[in-house]
């Protein structure tokens, strides 16, 4: 459960995107924002709250706000699936994270976008940024064009037949992100337990041309030769393209993307045993 301060302090720093997004102008692509905290600095009392933005691609940049809802869900989707690149990017960032400070916590995901809202009688254009927190509490920030300050909405017992729609999809982005970050959790502390680890170090490559002129790649981890699938996506960081290079004998996988670049995510080769169920 967030306390009342932590409410104050993700209102705020919505607020503080707000006032990003104005200093770039109108006219910005839909941009979907990770809000999370961390343990507070020396001497002081609250965690800090931050936030992660993703400009999305614009492929998925759609303009109709209407069509917001649906790319959230797709997005949402892309997290559930299994090791795709969506998914690849958010689990290095939340590593990256992680590692800086182990007691990060997910917060939120939010989705600024462009509107039009009726203002006496007339469509005036709107830039909204919508939010929900891991308690299911929904915030709204409005800044019509030529004002100075956005209008503030915190709704904690929100109403999923009258909200925006893209409450919901906010929703299933949210709890796509934390299941994808937990099982990243529990498959950290079995490792730690058993004490098992990859053959191959996270700067080393997974896959080497072999063959005639190179034309196979074989699997350094279960040596395994052109059993390969690669999947790519238009990248969470606004530009490029983020890919996944998977062995399909035993799921060792190179990931890159445009922020972090490659990275090696090699398997345990041989796999465990596994133990007959009595």
């Amino acid at each position: 459960m967030l306390s009342f301060p932590d409410v104050h302090a993700l209102t705020s720093c919505l607020a503080a995107a707000d006032a990003d997004a104005d200093l770039r102008g109108w006219g910005q692509p839909v941009t979907l924002l990770l809000i999370y905290d961390r343990s507070p600095a020396v001497h002081e009392a609250q965690r800090e709250i931050r936030s992660l933005e993703f400009p999305l691609h614009p492929h998925n940049a759609l303009t109709d706000a209407a069509g917001q809802p649906a790319l959230l869900h797709h997005i949402a989707g892309e997290l559930d699936g299994l090791a795709t690149p969506y998914q690849a990017t958010l689990a290095a960032i939340v590593d990256l994270l992680r590692a800086a400070t182990p007691t990060v916590r997910l917060l939120a995901w939010a989705a600024c976008y462009r509107d039009l809202q009726p203002v006496d009688q007339r469509l005036r254009q709107a830039r909204r940024i919508d939010a929900v927190d891991v308690d299911g509490r929904f915030y709204q920030l409005t800044r019509l064009l030529g004002e100075d300050h956005p209008v503030v909405l915190v709704d904690d017992t929100p109403d999923p037949n009258i909200t925006p729609p893209t409450y919901r999809g906010l929703v299933a982005l949210l709890a796509a992100a934390v299941r994808c970050t937990q099982t990243r959790t529990r498959a950290r502390l079995r490792m730690t337990s058993t004490e098992r680890g990859p053959r191959s170090g996270p700067d080393e490559p997974i896959f080497v041309v072999c063959g005639p002129d190179g034309a196979f790649l074989r699997c350094r981890i279960c040596a395994a030769v052109d059993e390969v699938t690669v999947t790519e996506l238009p990248s969470m960081a606004g530009y490029g393209e983020d890919t996944d290079i998977r062995c399909t004998r035993c799921g060792s996988a190179k990931i890159t993307d445009p922020i972090f670049g490659w990275r090696a995510k090699p398997a345990t080769w041989p796999p465990p045993p596994q133990h007959d169920q009595p």
